[in-house]
Formats: structure tokens, sequence, C-alpha cells
């Protein structure tokens, strides 16, 4: 392994020029000493996005500043140089031979297999941030924010056709139920008029008629007593009284009134009757309605759920029993906050070293978190996965095990 990271006139920075031998490289100093500028420069050299990461990142008194990373396996150099123009700086990738590349952005994410990514970083990030930062290093078949924000929609929808629902349930509640026997359209009080009227006129032709007929019969009872005298008068009324019988023959069977009346005198409540099944009908189907559109809603939910648990199912996460969801990062199914601080750091650090980018290197900023102990995991996971590891620490053992930083540059008794 041959590697070597020179930085000059960066911030406290005057001139760092770094070719460590071994996979964890601990940068150690005092506060001010310049290790923090040294591995700001290094982050913000490997950010492929070119972000201004520093304000004024050139030294005072110097015209400008670099940073450099030189890699003879990759046969690669890297360098980014800052002007006092207060750009982000000026990226350049270049073969060893000299050849140069013309998209470095571009070679140096593909390099890294994307940004570098910090495991103590990770661990201080609230649950939505580190849920970001490991799909970011995760490939997934759908894009988890726009799946939410799709699931959030359709939970309105259900919300609102759920209040629906409910308020249609207690309006058809409220209703009255209809009877049975109910007709299905209202009554018109004139048809029942006009056949009561008519069964009025066929009774009193009937009542007239019998009473015209029983006169005449009285008076041909005084004229047969009289039939010497009114033998002609006779003959003439027993005509007409045949011609009355005839009348009579010709006239409608008697009509019984008494259930038109009924029927007039029940109008009211049976119209009334007729409205309240219609309203009851009609609620009933709204109702059976807004449920539709709450069911439709929860299936969707539904399928929304299944897209994202098989989608989750379906990706390779860099370990084993990692996963997200909408609060944050998990691992074996428990939020990643409530898992012991031992175990968070190492699936940290499993993240960090996820996949085979042809750059493999890790750049720890506050790693006076780590304990002896953890610093010892982490270079044995360096060595496995052949990672270079940067970490800024000043605690116990760093600066007999590391380089240390004085005043901008490397003190004398620095070990590599």
């Amino acid at each position: 392994m041959t590697k070597r990271f020179t930085v000059t006139d960066y911030k406290g920075v005057h001139q760092i020029d770094l070719s460590p031998t071994g996979r964890l490289v601990v940068i150690a100093g005092a506060n001010g000493a310049g290790k923090s500028s040294f591995i700001d420069a290094i982050t913000e050299l490997f950010d492929p996005k070119g972000s201004k990461l520093t304000p004024k990142p050139i030294r005072e008194g110097a015209e400008e500043a670099r940073a450099e990373y030189v890699d003879e396996d990759l046969q690669l150099r890297i360098r980014r140089v800052w002007k006092q123009n207060g750009t982000a700086g000026t990226l350049s990738v270049e073969a060893l031979d000299g050849a140069k590349y013309s998209r470095p952005s571009d070679v140096v994410a593909s390099l890294l297999g994307g940004a570098i990514f910090d495991p103590v970083a990770f661990l201080n990030l609230d649950e939505k941030k580190q849920r970001d930062a490991l799909l970011a290093k995760v490939e997934l078949p759908f894009d988890l924010d726009t799946l939410s924000r799709e699931k959030a929609g359709v939970e309105q929808r259900r919300l609102e056709a759920g209040r629906e629902v409910k308020r249609l349930q207690g309006a058809l509640a409220s209703l009255p139920k209809p009877s049975a026997d109910a007709p299905a359209e209202e009554v018109s009080s004139t048809e029942i008029l006009a056949e009561l009227d008519a069964a009025r006129l066929a009774q009193r032709q009937r009542e007239e008629a019998h009473a015209r007929y029983d006169g005449l019969a009285a008076r041909y009872d005084e004229l047969t007593r009289q039939i010497e005298e009114l033998i002609l008068q006779r003959e003439r009324i027993g005509d007409e009284q045949e011609a009355a019988r005839s009348g009579i023959l010709s006239l409608p069977d008697a009509v019984d009134i008494e259930p038109l009346q009924e029927r007039l005198r029940n109008l009211d409540a049976i119209n009334q009757a007729v409205r309240d099944r219609k309203a009851y009908e009609r609620t009933a189907t709204d109702l059976a309605a807004a449920q539709q559109l709450h069911d439709g809603a929860q299936a969707a939910l539904d399928a929304i759920e299944q897209t994202k648990r098989e989608g989750l199912a379906a990706a390779a996460f860099p370990v084993d029993g990692l996963s997200v969801d909408e609060a944050g990062v998990t691992f074996d199914g428990v939020p990643f906050g409530q898992v012991n601080s031992a175990m968070r750091r190492r699936v940290a650090f499993a993240i960090a070293t996820a996949g085979e980018p042809k750059l493999k290197l890790v750049i720890v900023k506050d790693g006076d978190l780590l304990d002896a102990d953890s610093l010892a995991a982490i270079r044995e996971v360096a060595d496995e996965r052949g990672y270079t590891v940067l970490v800024e620490r000043d605690r116990d053992e760093s600066r007999s095990i590391g380089f240390t930083v004085r005043d901008g540059a490397l003190a004398d008794e620095a070990v590599a």
C-alpha cells in the first residue's frame, strides 16, 4: 500500500505530508494544532459534489491552499486547489503518467462509490438523517420519501372517507326505517278526489233512481185503488215505471266510498312514509359509496406498505439485520438508537466499509468519542476489508500510535 496525503496552507495547516504504512491513521495533537484543519482538507478534497465546506479555507498570509492524495496502486493523483476568489476550490484528477481526466468529480465519485461515510458522525445524527445516510449507501427499487408522501396522501383520503362514513352512519341512524308496505312513490290527492267525486255522483244517481222508483210505486198503488177512474193514468205511470227500471239496470254497481275517504284521511302519513323511504335509501347509498372510498384508500395503503416491505426485503443492506422505516434506521427490528453502543459502533463501521470501491477510505472527525477497544475494532475492520481510516483523535495513547500535529505541521516525535 503506497498512499500519500498532503495538505498545504489550509486553515491552520502550514504543510503536512503523510505516507502512512498502516490501515489505521490517527491524527493527534492539541486543540488548535491543525489536526482538524488537516482532516477537513482531506474531507473536502474527496467531496465529489465540490460543495464549499469551509468558509475561509486559505491560511492567513497564503495565496492559495492545496490538498492532494496520491495512490500508487491506483496510479492516480487527486488534487483540490483553493484560490482567493472564495470558491469551493478546483478539483483535478490525473494519472501518475500525466494523463488528465476531464470529469474529475465523476472520477472521485466512482472511486469512492459515493461520498465518504464518517461512522462516528453517523452515530451522532438524528434518526431521520441516519436513515438518509444509510439509504445513500443502498440501492432501492423505489424512492422511500416519494413512497411516504404517497402514503400520506392516501392516509388523508382514507381519513376524509372515514369521516364521511361516520357522518352518513349517524345520518342513517337518525332516519326512521321505512315500513315494508310503504308505497314507492307519493300518492296524489287529486286522483283520490276524482275517484271520490265519481263515487259520490254514482251514489247520488242511485239514490235518486231508487227514490223515483219508490215514488212511482206508491203512486201506482194509489192509482190501483182508483183503477176505474185512473186506468189511463195507471197505464202511463206503468210505462214510466218500466222505463225507470231499465234506467236502474243500466247504472254501475254501487261503490263503497269509505276506503277512499280513509285513504284521503291518511294521505299525509302515506306520503311521509314515501319520503322517509327515499331519504333512508339515498343515505344508505351514500354510505355505501363512502365506505367504498374508505376501503379503497385502505387497500392503497396496504399496497404501499407491501411495496415498501418487498423493496426493503430485496435491498442489500451493508449489515444483516439492518433496515429502515419512516422514523429512521432499525437493526433486527429495533430502532437503531436503542441498540447498545458497542453494537452501534460496529454497525456504523460496517456501513462505512460496505461495498467494493476502488479507493477505500474512511474519515472519522470525532475520534475522541472512541475508546481503545473501539479503536482496536476499527483497526481490525480496516485490515480485514483493506480500508484506510483517518481518525482525528487525541485521547489516551493517540500521540504514541499516530501522527502528531503541532503548529500546523508534523511534530518531530511523530511515529509513522
